[in-house]
């Protein structure tokens, strides 16, 4: 027998379309710092969604851009940078996150292996796409976030593309955009791993599985948002997709706050005080750097439900010791969140369930993600605590193949990921991230 049930695309546009509308009222406030009695910028989902309309017109009409074509990003954590995560992929283009913060080399390698004619950037991205653009021979348009006096700071002209300001660039464009029907299967995203020992690789996300994973994200096993929450992505939108909280929240209806330019200890203090999150989401140097600064200058951050740190690969998310301080001296519960590019992130979070501080570390994966462990001899290991080997993975989310043909093939033992990580898995399914007994492949 055959289903009956509605074949809909999974899209990142519905998520737009949703967002938009069924959460029209929830907020994106981007944090602009205090000097001078500077108010943060405040735009509601609805009116994002109409601002990711404009500049997807803008984009089509005024450079080209068709679907499959790649529009790339060098921008921070703001509302400028989610217009262009809902407006891009929902038009059929692929958007390429591009990390103010890579060195130089790895910026040109990475901009010049994605190619894209269209490049947008803000006050964060102004410095080192400056110092590069000379390299970048492929742009032809630099689209510039943050005010007309942040577009005067980069020479495009002198380098064959062409500067516009953002806000001049989307006046007055047309609220409607009759979006292309899209193959869910389609790129929607893509990002490239780095390394200092080998080449960036592309991993290119389709529309699939980000809206499922956006789903996922919701979850109480992975942040467990909704909205009733403020959530506060500290984590970089230029990496692993500020491990999946933007379209999380425009799926669900949870407000955000983003830091903008201000990701510091201090400027992060000050706004979770006055904007009250409810979740924060950050690597364990972020976490250790806002102890200090609650030492020094003590805050009211009583509004935080939960701290949420991530790690990746190779990478410890952080220990109990780390955890103990967060919940003794400011009762904030803690999870530790797992990922890489080639998973969606997080991959996997680890809550306490006894109350045992050796639990901390001890991963649950969702129901979509199949896992296991793989000993030397490339045989399955059991799942009995004790048993270490790579991690393997597979499901919607999971990387099936780069997209450059670099010499490096995606790892992958019989269709499964292989991860590069050293495990257990426990009897009752919870993974134990272990450290390596060897260095892990290069690259990874």
């Amino acid at each position: 027998m055959r289903s009956t049930m509605q074949d809909i695309p999974l899209t990142v546009t519905r998520l737009l379309v949703h967002g938009a509308l069924a959460h029209g009222t929830s907020r994106i406030t981007t944090w602009a710092g205090t000097a001078g009695g500077a108010e943060p910028d405040r735009r509601t989902f609805l009116e994002a969604g109409v601002r990711a309309i404009q500049l997807a017109g803008a984009l089509h009409d005024e450079f080209g851009v068709e679907p499959g074509d790649p529009v790339a990003t060098l921008m921070a954590n703001t509302a400028d940078h989610l217009e262009a995560y809902l407006a891009v992929p929902s038009m059929g283009a692929v958007l390429h996150t591009l990390d103010p913060w890579l060195p130089a080399d790895q910026l040109v390698a990475a901009a010049r292996l994605g190619g894209a004619r269209v490049l947008l950037t803000d006050p964060a991205g102004l410095a080192p796409l400056a110092s590069v653009l000379p390299r970048l021979t492929h742009l032809r348009h630099v689209i510039v976030a943050g005010g007309s006096e942040s577009a005067a700071v980069v020479p495009g002209t002198a380098y064959s593309a062409e500067v516009h300001d953002y806000e001049l660039l989307i006046d007055d464009r047309r609220k409607r955009y009759d979006w292309p029907e899209i193959d869910e299967r389609d790129a929607a995203v893509l990002c490239h791993t780095t390394s200092a020992h080998a080449a960036p690789r592309g991993v290119a996300y389709s529309h699939r599985a980000l809206y499922l994973h956006a789903l996922q994200a919701q979850t109480p096993q992975a942040y467990g948002i909704g909205v009733g929450d403020l959530v506060l992505p500290v984590v970089p939108m230029s990496r692993m997709l500020a491990w999946g909280l933007p379209y999380a929240a425009f799926a669900g209806g949870a407000s955000l706050l983003l830091p903008g330019i201000y990701d510091q200890p201090a400027p992060l203090a000050e706004m979770s005080e006055r904007e009250r999150p409810t979740l924060a989401v950050a690597d364990p140097a972020t976490w250790d750097g806002l102890l200090e600064e609650l030492a020094t200058r003590p805050r009211d951050l009583s509004c935080l439900h939960e701290a949420v740190v991530v790690g990746g690969p190779g990478e410890d998310p952080g220990g109990p010791l780390l955890a103990q301080e967060l919940g003794w001296r400011h009762g904030i519960s803690t999870a530790a969140a797992w990922g890489a590019p080639e998973t969606l992130s997080p991959a996997c979070v680890a809550r306490t369930e006894g109350g045992g501080a050796d639990e901390a570390g001890r991963y649950r994966f969702p129901a979509s993600v199949e896992y296991g462990v793989l000993g030397p001899d490339l045989a399955p290991l059991p799942w009995d605590g004790e048993s270490q080997g790579e991690l393997l993975l597979r499901g919607p989310w999971i990387t099936a193949s780069y997209v450059e043909e670099t010499g490096q093939p995606a790892p992958l033992h019989e269709g499964w990921l292989r991860t590069g990580e050293t495990a257990t898995i426990s009897p009752d399914g919870r993974v134990a991230m272990k450290p390596p007994k060897e260095p892990s492949p290069e690259g990874r």
